[in-house]
């Protein structure tokens, strides 16, 4: 579905202060950092669960990342941060190492002429991996069987670490404490797998 573009977006997120603008952003390993944040359904819930963690969305359309605020906002959140940027960039706009990353519901690029934008090509993976602590740890969650395929050879590939792997994450001792956004809440309505891993570079 087309991202509907909202004018005002960027000004509505500098008004929220949730807008990270002022680089380099220093993190360490108690931050958790979404790549494609997309509306932030995960990550301002688990940054409300968790306020003594402070977590980062990385989202490159402005009209996407808003959506995040109202939430943000409801729950008066001060360790929630955004920042609108393509991930190509981001190792420019952020220092130090965290121990977790999420990639949640990405943009699958089903056309092979799009391999290279999915998210877990080869040449992301080497940002991450930049990105991450000796001991962190890459999660994915994703309804795109073809995706998840992908995904997973990519990864081996690149020599990374599958430390856990399961096609059906509703039905796994991993959907324990599982956030469900709302686009995977209507998957799981209509009983559709939800693939999920988990990687160490």
């Amino acid at each position: 579905m087309r991202l509907k573009k909202i004018p005002d977006a960027l000004e509505q997120l500098r008004k929220s202060n949730f807008l990270i603008e002022n680089f380099p952003l220093k993190i360490d390993n108690n931050w958790i950092v979404e790549i494609g944040m997309g509306k932030g359904d995960m990550l301002v819930e688990l940054a409300h669960q968790n306020p003594n963690k402070k977590f980062l969305g990385i989202e490159k359309f402005d009209s996407a990342a808003v959506k995040a605020i109202k939430k943000a906002q409801h729950y008066e959140l001060k360790n929630f941060f955004i920042i609108c940027s393509d991930v190509k960039d981001i190792l420019e706009k952020i220092e130090g190492k965290t121990n977790l990353i999420w990639l949640t519901f990405s943009d699958p690029w089903p056309k092979k002429r799009h391999l290279k934008r999915r998210l877990t090509y080869k040449d992301f993976l080497v940002i991450y991996k930049k990105l991450l602590s000796d001991k962190g740890i890459l999660k994915l969650k994703t309804d795109n069987d073809g995706f998840f395929e992908f995904s997973t050879l990519s990864l081996e590939e690149f020599g990374a670490t599958i430390l856990y792997s399961t096609t059906d994450l509703h039905n796994d001792i991993k959907n324990e404490g599982n956030i469900y956004t709302d686009y995977e809440e209507k998957w799981s309505k209509k009983n559709k797998n939800i693939n999920y891993l988990e990687v160490k570079f």
